[in-house]
């Protein structure tokens, strides 16, 4: 008996189905720190010229601007077209702070609308219903990969001189009747935060499908900072190893503490200070993106492909198990729809049982967006409101996601699909809801 509890709990140890770093394997780490390496002898501006030649391998018609964040991205798209104090933005209720950070960021004002619940996303007529004199842009949200009616939305707009930006952070990969999201609006970003389908710690892409809007925002990115050498390192580090720390192979237990060392002696850092969750913009908030990230940035566009259709099939299977169980699961794509996101979302009934029973399991769940901003935001400057959203209140009260990146192995998407099925045999009272 003894040796069988050690044997059980040597699994447990080992076994860690992280949410993160879900593009980044051991060898992707390494080959990111040898290309790093390699690129000393480059300058920065070549780097993201490799970029580019990358990112145009799949959206070969737009222009690509790399920063130090999505947000921050966002908020140039902003500027560049002159928005700024006294102007409106509109965005989803459901949604990453980061977001409305971007907004504020430019001196706009965020603007929110409620969502549907089934597809996570805003539709064509609550976008024309939030519309005022003072609307100056739209962001179009693809929530978790599920695709916006973002064609109708344009058409819609089309003649108003309002800019319509796509939100592609979690939907880098999806497509509607075979064009990629981030191709129909004036412009996308996309997020290679530690959470997103591609990774490179931290980082952000700006993709301008305008001529015009092109123009300007080459004027303002020649302005910006270059990301320094040592933080930008130190980044890349810390996105290295704490990928390494989320392997499945990899103790948990030790993990943890490799990842609190890291971030008690300052060495590692959160992807947002807490001085933005209260609206405060840094002097150094619009960087461009570091030369360490850049590296690991093309290593992660040239293998998009893979790594969205790595997505795309384990999310088939747990969404399949999803239906099979009978268990809510909004954001499921149309036929002529491709969602790819490094996360299944569904509802329950009681979120923080099931947290704690998936973590026994040794698998990450996560609640996002567990606010309709998450986290939900103390500042006035953020212009939200709670009870104003009602759709996107309710989900973000019961949603939950699991990990479907592609770092997860056959025996890891069988151990997730098993463990849903004894959830909901064994513990159904805390699984569904009226």
């Amino acid at each position: 008996m003894p040796y069988r509890v050690n044997i059980e709990l040597f699994q447990m140890l080992k076994r860690h189905i992280s949410l993160f770093y879900g593009s980044i394997s051991v060898k992707r780490g390494l080959h990111a720190l040898w290309c790093w390496s390699a690129g000393l002898f480059e300058t920065p501006d070549k780097s993201r010229v490799r970029l580019a030649q990358a990112v145009n391998e799949h959206f070969s018609d737009g222009a690509v601007f790399a920063f130090g964040s999505a947000r921050s991205s966002l908020a140039a798209c902003l500027k560049a077209t002159g928005i700024g104090p006294g102007d409106e933005v509109l965005l989803s209720a459901y949604t990453c702070l980061a977001v409305p950070i971007g907004v504020i960021a430019s001196g706009a004002k965020p603007i929110y609308m409620d969502i549907n619940p089934d597809t996570l996303n805003v539709e064509t007529a609550d976008v024309i219903a939030a519309l005022t004199p003072k609307t100056k842009a739209v962001v179009v949200q693809h929530t978790l990969g599920k695709p916006a009616p973002i064609q109708q939305i344009v058409a819609a707009l089309k003649g108003r001189g309002i800019v319509v930006i796509e939100d592609c952070a979690l939907a880098l990969g999806s497509q509607i009747n075979g064009l990629y999201t981030g191709t129909f609006g004036d412009a996308a970003i996309f997020s290679m935060e530690l959470s997103k389908t591609l990774s490179s710690g931290w980082g952000g892409i700006l993709l301008v499908n305008n001529p015009k809007l092109e123009q300007d925002v080459k004027m303002l990115y020649k302005s910006l900072p270059e990301a320094g050498a040592l933080s930008s390192l130190r980044d890349l580090l810390q996105t290295v190893i704490s990928a390494w720390c989320s392997q499945a192979v990899f103790s948990n237990l030790l993990g943890k503490y490799i990842m609190a060392a890291g971030f008690k002696s300052h060495v590692f850092r959160s992807s947002t200070p807490k001085a933005e969750f209260d609206g405060h913009i840094s002097p150094r908030f619009m960087v461009k993106m570091g030369r360490a990230q850049l590296a690991l940035a093309v290593l992660q566009w040239e293998n998009l492909k893979l790594i969205a259709a790595d997505c795309v099939s384990n999310a088939n299977i747990i969404r399949a198990t999803l239906h099979r169980l009978d268990i809510p699961t909004p954001g499921v794509p149309n036929a002529n729809e491709i969602a790819v996101a490094p996360r299944v979302s569904f509802l329950v009934a009681n979120r923080q049982f099931c947290q704690t029973f998936f973590s026994a399991k040794g698998i990450e769940l996560g609640q996002w967006f567990n606010g309709p901003l998450s986290p939900v935001p103390r500042s006035r400057l953020f212009n939200y409101f709670p009870g104003k959203y009602p759709a996107a209140e309710k989900v973000a009260a019961r949603v939950v996601n699991l990990p479907c990146h592609g770092r997860l192995s056959q025996a890891d998407l069988a151990h997730v699909v098993a463990s849903l099925e004894t959830l909901a045999k064994k513990q159904s009272s805390n699984l569904y809801f009226d």
